[in-house]
């Protein structure tokens, strides 16, 4: 089996916080390898990197999915209440 490795892009509109630091908003990769398990079934333990650029150098910030998700979910609702978009 080999590593599975997709990139999806998330926006935020508003300002977010992720593992405990504060980013400003903007379009960033998410980028989510799936790393095969070595076990007899068909397993993989999932890895997830945001990849953030700040004037000109990009660095990786490792999150889970759910907090990604939590985030975006905040930022929408943000939104709802500000009428942004």
């Amino acid at each position: 089996m080999t590593t599975r490795t997709t990139t999806r892009r998330v926006t935020f509109v508003h300002a977010f916080a992720l593992s405990g630091m504060s980013h400003a908003p903007g379009t960033f990769d998410l980028v989510v390898e799936e790393i095969p398990l070595d076990v007899t079934w068909e397993a993989y333990r999932t890895s997830c990197r945001l990849m953030l650029v700040d004037g000109g150098t990009t660095s990786a910030l490792p999150v889970t999915m759910a907090d990604v998700e939590t985030a975006l979910l905040a930022d929408r609702q943000l939104s709802a209440r500000t009428g942004l978009s």
